[in-house]
């Protein structure tokens, strides 16, 4: 990851520290570092979205543990180089202002032009059915839906 943000920090020449950000002191850290952080919050505010529609649990991860939203950040992980990082980079080398702002408009572009939110619940399916391994059956006491859907009411990777 250290080198991936290097290289798009040298794409926009962007004068590149490394990531290093206080969110108690917001103001403090430098433009890139803020553009980032904001990027990739409204990355992860889509991804939670998207997770728990799918009615997954959003602490339950494989590679971020212990936090309330560990399996966000494994999930945005997947889509974050494609996404918000060159986002981030490319705002903070016009220097604009108000970057915040800029960012999160900037993400919902791009959100929008690679049709993100559609891809992150089918992708998540594909994640998880990795190795082939089975879905595990409902426990016995599980109750059925009150009033059960007849058919599908969406895409693949939506529960119906």
């Amino acid at each position: 990851m250290r080198r991936s943000y290097q290289l798009l920090a040298q794409k926009f020449g962007v004068k590149w520290s490394g990531r290093n950000y206080n969110p108690e002191a917001w103001d403090m850290s430098d433009l890139p570092n803020r553009c980032l952080s904001s990027a990739t919050a409204a990355l992860y505010g889509v991804t939670e979205a998207a997770v728990l529609a799918a009615g997954y649990a959003p602490a339950v991860g494989f590679i971020h543990t212990g936090k309330p939203l560990s399996f966000v950040y494994d999930i945005a992980d997947v889509y974050k180089f494609e996404t918000v990082v060159p986002v981030a980079f490319k705002i903070a080398a016009s220097s604009p202002a108000n970057p915040e702002r800029m960012v999160r408009l900037a993400c919902r572009d791009i959100f929008r032009q690679t049709r993100l939110l559609e891809r992150i619940i089918p992708d998540i399916e594909d994640i998880l059915s990795a190795g082939d391994i089975a879905k595990p059956a409902p426990p016995e006491e599980a109750v059925e839906p009150a009033i059960p859907n007849p058919e599908s009411l969406g895409d693949a990777g939506h529960r119906s």
